[in-house]
């Protein structure tokens, strides 16, 4: 009887705006989200009992934070302004989600792999790493319980090429990424082929949020996604996209053969 298949199971967080207030959408309604989203990932590793899954990767892509000085009016839509106090609180709502990911003992290993976002810098003439999603960040790893990795860009402060059962990962929140007919897709494409043409290569996909839209394409053995947000009623995509802001994120496995195997769209 052949064994089961061993995978590594990602999931994509991005764009949780922690501090934003909308109609329907807030700190605490924000960490309850993020408690049902958790149950969520547990229940779906218990229905695919047909595989091993030996490790949970949790992307970061960025906009961890909601930040402060973003565009003019942005206090009013803010439950919490102060930014430092966002990153603090949203660090131990993130922590306690991974400690009760390893408490359930559903993965063998948990690692967590972040980028920051354009809503967490620092302003415009600050460094790149000066970046409140980085500060988020490193609270959190300080939260953690032993066992749980995380780690921050490596090679620039706005991307992460990661690595997945030997296949790679473009990480990058896409806030330089323009639109076309105000349309990110042919726009990730075109940025997709000349990373794919530069020293970032090999990579089998590209990881991405910004956009508060939902999506999957691939391009020969190129595969690009992209995330959604965990806000509701958000007002962003719908006047800068025309469209309605999606809240699912991706959830995908990873095999030694295939860099994606199956993959979910997460209701938020």
């Amino acid at each position: 009887m052949p064994g089961k298949q061993v995978e590594s199971v990602v999931l994509n967080m991005a764009d949780i705006h922690f501090g934003k207030k909308t109609a329907s959408f807030n700190p605490e309604i924000c960490a309850a989200r993020l408690e049902t989203l958790g149950d969520t990932v547990l229940r779906i590793r218990e229905l695919q009992a047909g595989y091993d899954f030996n490790e949970l990767v949790v992307c970061m892509l960025g906009d961890i934070n909601d930040g402060t000085d973003i565009y003019a009016t942005q206090p009013h839509h803010q439950a919490q302004s102060n930014v430092e106090e966002q990153a603090e609180n949203v660090s131990d709502i993130l922590a306690d989600w991974f400690k009760k990911q390893q408490k359930a003992k559903a993965w063998g290993k948990i690692r967590i792999e972040c980028v920051p976002g354009n809503h967490g810098r620092a302003g415009k003439g600050a460094h790149e790493a000066a970046n409140w999603d980085i500060v988020a960040y490193k609270y959190l790893r300080g939260k953690l319980p032993d066992g749980i990795k995380l780690h921050l860009c490596r090679d620039n402060p706005f991307m992460n090429k990661v690595e997945i059962r030997k296949h790679h990962y473009l990480l990058y929140h896409g806030h330089d990424i323009k639109t076309f007919g105000n349309i990110p897709w042919y726009g990730m494409l075109l940025r997709s082929a000349r990373w794919h043409l530069s020293n970032l290569a090999p990579f089998d996909a590209v990881l991405m949020g910004h956009f508060h839209t939902f999506g999957m394409w691939s391009f020969n053995r190129l595969t690009a996604l992209c995330n959604g947000t965990l806000i509701t009623d958000d007002t962003w995509a719908l006047q800068s996209l025309g469209w309605e802001s999606a809240n699912r994120w991706w959830m995908f496995g990873v095999s030694d053969h295939r860099p994606i195997t199956w993959s979910f769209g997460l209701e938020l």
